[in-house]
C-alpha cells in the first residue's frame, strides 16, 4: 500500500504538472498544434514514469538533456530559412533573458512547435524522479517550467497558484518523509516558497513585462489609450468609452488611414504581434506592385507610444527617426514614448490596385506568408467555416478578393455597432458571429480575419487612427474617438489590402455625439484653434476631396473600397470613416490616462488594481512572514506576553493550546490528588498553574525562557534579577511547587502567587511598565 508521503507527492507532482503543461497546451492550441502537443506529454510521462521505476535515476538525467537537444533542433527545423540565420547565440540568449522579463511565448514565430521542444523534458524527469521518491528533484524539474511560464506572464492566476501549491505538496511529502512526519520542518520551505513567488510576481510586473502589473499606473478605457502603449498583445474587451482629446495632427495631401499596429497571431480573446523589431536604419521594404508616394507630417498633441503613418511606411524623418523601430509586419514604433509636440515626416508608398486586379491576384501566396497570417486556434469550431462558407456561396465569391467583400457587408449587415457589450467567455470571434448582436470595431475585425482564415485566406488585424477632423486642404486634426481597428487581406502582387466591417454610420453618429458632448461641457484639450466646433457647410477647407465623405464633426473618412473607381486600392469602404475610436476592449478595462471619462468614486482615491492576483500575493507573503515567524519562535514569544498581560485569561488560555516549551500546566497533578477536587476555571490550583505561566512567559521576554531539565531555583538564580522581581518569583515558584507535588493550595496563597505574576508583568512589559511609573510599586508581602 502505498505511503501517505508518497501519495501526497503524486498528487503535488499532478498538480505542478497540470499548471505549466495547460499553458503550454494553450499555446499549442492557439498556434495549431494541439495534437501532436498532447502525444508528446503523454508520452514523455509515461516513459518518465518506466525509467523511474526501474531506478534509474541517473539515466534520467541523460535522457533529459538528449530530449533538450532533440527538441531544439526540431523547433530550429522548423523555422524558415530567413529565421534561421537569424537565429545566432546571441540572439537565443537574449530570447532566452526576455523570456525571464515577460516575453510571452505566443510572441515567438512558430510558438506551437517551441512548445513542443520544450515541454517533453520536464514532464519525463519530474515523473521519472517521482517514480524514484526523488520528490524534492521531482517537484524543481517542474517547477523550473512553471517559473518560466509564470514569468513570461502565460500562466494565469490561478493556474501560477496551483502549480505552487502542487509544488509544496510535494516538498511537504519530502520533509515528512526525512523527519518521519514532523510537519515543523516545513516552516522553511514554505518561507523560501512564498518569498519566490512573491518576487516572481514583482519581476513579472517590472516596465515591458508581458505579465500584468499588480498595479498598473492607470487601465486605459478607451480604445487609443491602449494603442498609446504599442503593446505586443491586445485583448478583447467588454463595454469602453471615447475619448475626444486631440492626439496629433497629420498634415498631407492624401487622407488615409493612421496605422499604428498590425498583429498577426489570434489567441481566442486577442491578438498578439510575433517576432521581434529591428532598429530603423534608413529605409523599409516596397510594397510589391505599383504605389504611390505619399508624405504626411505628424506632430503630437499629448505623449504616445506609436507612430501613426498610412500604410506602406518606407522612410521617417525628425526627431523621432532616431527612436524607430521597425516589427516584423513591416510597422513603425518608437522604442520611447514621444513628448508632445513632436514632429516628424514620413513617406509611404500607397498601394494601387483595382478590383480586377485583385480578383486575378491568385493563391500563389510566399511561404512566411502562408505560414504566419493562416492560422486559428486549434479549438475554433467548424462551424465558423460553414457559416463563412454559406456566406461565400450566397454571394457567388469565387476569389478571395470577393470572399472578403462577401464576409465584409455580411458583418456590416447583420451586426449593430455598439459600445456597451459584455466581452464573452471562450472565442471572441466565434461569440460574435454566431451569439451577439452588436459590438463595436474590435470585434467586428477579430471576426472578419478568422472567418477569411477558414478560407485559408491571409489576413490580419490591424489598429490605428481614421482620417480625423479636416481644419484645411492638408491638415487633419486626430482625436482619440479616431482611434479604430480593421482588417488587412493579402493579394500576391500586390501586398496588404484594407477592408473595414465596421458600419461607418453607426460609428459616425456615437463619435459625433461624444465630440458634441464634450464640447457642451468645455472639456479641455478636445480642440485646436484652427479647429472648428461644427463644420461650415459650403467650406472648402471642410469638403473632402477624392471621394471621401466628411461627418457632422468634420471627421474624413476615407472613399470606399467598393466604389472607388481609381485603383488606389488603399482607401478604405465606407466603414472607415471615423473611428475605432472605441476599439473597446484593445486594452485595459479602466479610465483613459488622458481623462476622457469620469472616475468612480473608488478610482479617485485608489488606483486600478487587479484586486484578484494583489489579494492572493499579500495572502502568500502573509503565510510566508508566518511561517518565519513561527521559525523563530516570535509567535510562540508574542502570544505568551499578550496572554500574560492578566489573570483573567485563564479562562480563555484553558480553551486555547499550551505555552510551547513551558510545562507544569494542571493537568499535570499528580494522579493522588483527590479526583473529586473541582476542576472549575476558579480552582486555586489552575489559578496558580497559570500565574507561573504568566511569571515565566514575561521573564522569557525581558531574560530568556527557562531551559529543558533546568529546575526552578536554578532558573531564578540565573536570571540576576532585582530583590523584589526575585521575591515576587519566589512566591509564585513556593506556590507551584505546593499545587504540582503537594496537596494543592489555599486560595489565598492563591492570591498571592496571582499578585506577584501581576507586578511581574507590570514591571516586565514596556505599557505595563511606563503605567505603572505613575505610582509606587511594591512587591507583595510574603504569604
Amino acid at each position: 500500500m502505498a505511503s501517505r508521503p508518497s501519495i501526497l507527492a503524486a498528487i503535488g507532482i499532478i498538480a505542478v504538472t497540470w499548471s505549466y503543461v495547460s499553458v503550454l497546451a494553450d499555446i499549442a492550441t492557439v498556434t495549431g498544434w494541439r495534437t501532436p502537443f498532447l502525444f508528446v506529454v503523454v508520452l514523455a510521462g509515461v516513459l518518465g514514469v518506466v525509467i523511474g521505476t526501474i531506478g534509474r535515476t541517473r539515466s534520467a538525467f541523460i535522457l533529459t538533456i538528449g530530449l533538450l537537444l532533440i527538441g531544439l533542433i526540431t523547433y530550429i527545423y522548423t523555422l524558415s530559412q530567413a529565421q534561421q540565420q537569424l537565429l545566432t547565440a546571441q540572439r537565443l540568449l537574449a530570447d532566452t533573458a526576455a523570456l525571464f522579463t515577460g516575453l510571452s511565448i505566443l510572441r515567438f514565430v512558430r510558438a506551437g512547435a517551441w512548445a513542443i521542444a520544450v515541454v517533453p523534458a520536464p514532464v519525463f524527469l519530474s515523473w521519472a524522479l517521482l517514480s524514484a521518491g526523488r520528490y524534492v528533484l521531482s517537484a524543481t524539474a517542474g517547477g523550473v517550467i512553471l517559473g518560466l511560464v509564470i514569468l513570461t506572464g502565460d500562466a494565469g492566476l490561478l493556474t501560477a497558484l496551483t502549480g505552487v501549491v502542487g509544488f509544496l505538496l510535494t516538498v511537504a511529502a519530502a520533509t515528512l518523509t526525512q523527519y518521519d512526519g514532523d510537519i515543523n520542518q516545513l516552516d522553511a520551505v514554505i518561507v523560501l516558497l512564498a518569498v519566490i513567488i512573491v518576487l516572481s510576481t514583482s519581476v513579472s510586473a517590472v516596465p515591458g513585462s508581458g505579465s500584468s502589473p499588480l498595479v498598473p499606473e492607470k487601465t486605459p478605457q478607451t480604445v487609443d489609450a491602449s494603442l498609446t502603449t504599442a503593446d505586443q498583445r491586445i485583448e478583447v474587451l467588454g463595454s469602453i468609452d471615447l475619448s475626444p482629446q486631440v492626439r496629433f495632427t497629420v498634415e498631407s495631401s492624401r487622407p488615409s488611414y493612421w496605422r499604428t499596429g498590425a498583429y498577426n497571431r489570434y489567441t481566442g480573446d486577442g491578438w498578439v504581434r510575433t517576432g521581434e523589431t529591428q532598429p530603423y536604419q534608413g529605409q523599409l521594404s516596397l510594397p510589391p506592385g505599383s504605389s504611390q508616394s505619399v508624405q504626411q507630417t505628424i506632430k503630437t498633441q499629448q505623449s504616445i507610444s506609436i507612430l501613426p503613418a498610412a500604410w506602406k511606411p518606407i522612410t521617417i524623418e525628425g526627431s523621432a527617426a532616431s527612436q524607430a523601430t521597425v516589427t516584423t509586419q513591416g510597422g513603425l514604433i518608437p522604442q520611447t514614448s514621444l513628448s508632445a509636440n513632436t514632429e516628424y515626416t514620413v513617406t509611404s508608398r500607397l498601394p494601387l490596385w483595382t478590383p480586377a486586379q485583385l480578383r486575378r491576384a491568385g493563391t500563389a501566396y510566399p511561404a512566411e506568408i502562408d505560414e504566419t497570417y493562416r492560422e486559428v486556434p486549434a479549438d475554433t469550431s467548424n462551424r465558423v467555416t460553414q457559416r463563412t462558407n454559406q456566406i461565400i456561396a450566397n454571394a457567388n465569391a469565387d476569389t478571395p478578393y470577393d470572399a472578403a467583400i462577401a464576409v465584409e457587408r455580411y458583418l456590416e449587415s447583420n451586426k449593430q455597432y455598439s459600445l456597451s457589450v459584455s466581452k464573452p467567455d471562450g472565442n471572441v470571434a466565434e461569440s460574435f458571429l454566431f451569439e451577439m448582436d452588436a459590438g463595436y470595431c474590435v470585434y467586428y475585425a477579430s471576426t472578419m480575419a478568422v472567418m477569411l482564415r477558414t478560407q485559408g485566406i491571409p489576413t490580419r488585424f490591424v489598429t490605428g487612427y481614421t482620417p480625423g477632423q479636416r481644419i484645411d486642404s492638408n491638415t487633419h486634426v486626430v482625436r482619440g474617438l479616431n482611434s479604430h481597428a480593421w482588417v488587412e487581406v493579402y493579394f500576391p502582387d500586390t501586398g496588404w489590402v484594407r477592408f473595414d466591417p465596421t458600419p461607418a454610420a453607426e460609428r459616425q453618429s456615437t463619435e459625433s455625439a461624444r465630440l458634441s458632448e464634450a464640447r457642451q461641457q468645455d472639456t479641455a484639450g478636445i480642440d485646436l484653434n484652427e479647429s472648428t466646433p461644427t463644420p461650415t457647410p459650403g467650406s472648402s477647407a471642410m469638403t473632402p476631396e477624392n471621394g471621401a465623405s466628411t461627418d457632422a464633426t468634420g471627421t474624413t473618412s476615407a472613399p470606399t473600397e467598393r466604389s472607388t473607381t481609381t485603383p488606389q486600392g488603399t482607401n478604405m469602404n465606407n466603414n472607415s470613416a471615423g473611428s475605432m475610436a472605441q476599439t473597446p476592449g484593445i486594452s485595459a478595462r479602466t479610465g483613459d490616462p488622458l481623462g476622457s471619462s469620469s472616475p468612480s468614486v473608488i478610482d479617485q482615491f485608489l488606483p486600478t488594481v487587479r484586486i484578484r492576483r494583489l489579494l492572493a500575493v499579500i495572502a502568500i507573503g502573509i503565510i510566508g512572514v508566518g511561517a518565519a515567524m513561527r521559525q523563530s519562535h516570535a509567535i510562540q514569544h508574542s502570544r505568551r506576553l499578550v496572554m500574560a498581560q492578566s489573570q483573567w485569561l485563564q479562562s480563555i488560555r484553558q480553551h486555547k493550546r499550551r505555552f510551547a516549551g513551558i510545562r507544569g500546566v494542571s493537568e499535570g497533578k499528580s494522579k493522588s490528588k483527590s479526583k473529586s477536587k473541582s476542576k472549575s476555571e476558579s480552582d486555586p490550583d489552575s489559578s496558580v498553574a497559570y500565574a507561573y505561566q504568566r511569571a515565566m512567559a514575561v521573564l522569557a521576554y525581558t531574560h530568556r525562557p527557562r531551559r529543558p531539565n533546568e529546575t526552578l531555583r536554578t532558573y531564578r538564580a540565573a536570571l540576576s534579577l532585582s530583590a523584589d522581581r526575585e521575591a515576587a518569583l519566589q512566591q509564585i515558584e513556593q506556590a507551584y511547587e505546593r499545587s504540582k507535588y503537594g496537596d494543592g493550595v489555599s486560595p489565598p496563597t492563591a492570591t498571592t502567587a496571582i499578585t506577584a505574576a501581576d507586578f511581574l508583568v507590570r514591571t516586565g512589559t514596556p505599557v505595563r511598565r511606563r503605567i505603572a511609573q505613575f505610582r509606587e510599586i511594591k512587591p507583595p508581602d510574603d504569604e
